[in-house]
């Protein structure tokens, strides 16, 4: 309490009577950010004066009036923990006139003690856990995280927690493989913070490494396959494709093994693969450095090149697989019955060679297909026309 104190006098004090009777046994008991003043009461004079000495400009200035004189505590707040304090005191007469001072010295008490950090470790993908001990002092109510911000060079607030007893802290959103630094400061109810805790440094998880080698097929029907070299400490990989090969690549399918098959129905399709590593906590390898690999499905046979041979009521087609892939033949017939009007007949040639029976009054035409061990048929035929 400051009892009856005027806290905003800027006058001087006036000179001492040293006729005038003293304050007897003047003390100072401090708090952290306060000094409580005790003295013995002088019921004959009219009041007191405090003064508290400035070291900077090294002059006494006066901090209240105490206009009853029964007063005997004077407590003096907003001070800085840690700080020595030097006061004075004297009574003053019915004139205002001040008795000789007593002086006394005393420093703040200290901060609140450095809170111990038990724990700093990384638990998945961009988080940090840490864990400190719980300050013991019981006026503590709130906990302070700071993170160094590495790009500004300075510590930065990223969490207060609050009350006492709640000493966990978990920060996410955090980069893989990046090094971090925390301190913890503890405030109490009436706003002391404690000295920073000792800088714990913490890295993230790494990022395993960019798959570099990753082979796609170009020669199996209706399917790619793609295969690649493990990294270490993988537990999965992840695919994303594109159909372009500077992308956008889209997730495409999450496998457990270095190899995957892609069982796509089309004929000569291509598309792009990116693969990446995922680490056990969840980090992955940097879809941005990794390589393009390109990857197709078995294109359709060429169209087959046919030479005829024909005498009489015998022709011969005779077959060449310009991309030797031909395991055999399809061969299509039309014999032209009038001029809307036409009979057609499938035949399977298993070697390069096919005879058949024709009228040589009649006209036909031979559609050829190449068929290759997959079953696949050439996109075109060859069309060969007699007696057209």
């Amino acid at each position: 309490m400051s009892g009856c104190a005027n806290l905003n006098l800027n006058k001087p004090v006036p000179k001492s009577n040293p006729n005038l009777p003293t304050v007897k046994n003047f003390k100072a008991y401090p708090d952290r950010n306060a000094m409580a003043l005790y003295w013995n009461t002088v019921p004959t004079m009219k009041g007191y004066y405090i003064q508290r000495y400035n070291p900077k400009n090294k002059k006494w200035k006066e901090i209240a009036t105490i206009k009853d004189p029964y007063t005997s505590i004077y407590v003096d707040t907003n001070l800085k923990p840690g700080h020595i304090y030097q006061y004075k005191i004297a009574t003053f007469d019915k004139s205002g006139i001040p008795s000789l001072s007593k002086e006394v010295i005393q420093s703040t008490m200290p901060k609140l003690s450095p809170v111990i950090i038990l724990e700093a470790k990384p638990i998945v993908k961009g988080k940090i856990k840490i864990i400190f001990r719980p300050a013991q002092n019981e006026r503590v109510n709130e906990y302070i995280i700071k993170r160094f911000d590495n790009e500004n060079a300075k510590w930065k607030t990223i969490a207060t927690l609050s009350p006492r007893l709640d000493v966990e802290y978990i920060d996410s959103g955090l980069k893989d493989g990046t090094i971090y630094k925390y301190q913890v400061i503890a405030k109490s109810f009436d706003g002391i913070k404690s000295f920073p805790s000792k800088t714990v440094v913490v890295s993230t998880f790494k990022r395993p490494p960019v798959i570099t080698q990753i082979n796609a097929t170009n020669n199996l029907a209706k399917k790619i396959k793609l295969t690649f070299s493990p990294v270490k400490g993988a537990v999965a990989y992840k695919i994303y494709i594109s159909s372009y090969p500077n992308g956008p690549f889209k997730f495409y399918k999450k496998i457990n093994s270095t190899n995957f098959t892609d069982y796509i129905n089309k004929d000569g399709f291509i598309r792009y693969y990116k693969v990446t590593a995922l680490s056990a906590h969840k980090t992955q390898s940097l879809l941005s450095d990794t390589p393009v690999t390109m990857g197709q499905t078995l294109s359709k046979p060429a169209k087959p090149i046919v030479s005829t041979n024909i005498t009489g009521n015998q022709i011969e087609l005779i077959f060449t697989s310009p991309d030797n892939r031909a395991t055999k033949y399809l061969i299509i017939r039309k014999e032209k019955l009038s001029l809307f009007k036409s009979i057609q007949k499938k035949f399977i040639a298993s070697s390069n060679r096919f005879t058949d029976i024709i009228n040589p009054k009649k006209s036909y035409e031979y559609y050829v297909y190449e068929i290759d061990k997959y079953g696949l048929l050439s996109k075109a035929p060859a069309v060969i026309k007699v007696n057209n």
